[in-house]
Formats: structure tokens, C-alpha cells, sequence
């Protein structure tokens, strides 16, 4: 289970757009079912306002 933080970590992004597969790749320490739960989440309240999914690509280096 993500701890406030991170769960708000992983709101951050899904707000920004972010695929499910991205979020994994960026949280890649985190449980995945805990990631998805935030995104499903975060889809079903927003979705008169999600459109498709964004392509965007973050250089962490």
C-alpha cells in the first residue's frame, strides 16, 4: 500500500496525462496493483475530462 505521498506522487502524473505503462516504468519500485488503483481511480473521476492518453517521454538522467 503507497503511503500518502507517493499516492499523491502518482496523482501528480496521472494529471499530467501519463499512461498507465509510463507510470510503471517511472514507479517502478512501487506495487503495480497499488499504481493502477491510483490511475483507475483517477480515470473514474475524471472521465469526462480524460481524453486518449498523452505520449510523453521523461529523461530521469
Amino acid at each position: 500500500m503507497l503511503n500518502e505521498r507517493d499516492t499523491n506522487a502518482v496523482k501528480q502524473m496521472c494529471e499530467s496525462g501519463m499512461s498507465l505503462e509510463a507510470l510503471y516504468k517511472i514507479f517502478k519500485n512501487f506495487d503495480r496493483e497499488d499504481v493502477k488503483k491510483v490511475y483507475d481511480d483517477h480515470i473514474n473521476e475524471n472521465k469526462d475530462y480524460v481524453e486518449e492518453p498523452v505520449n510523453i517521454s521523461v529523461n530521469c538522467s
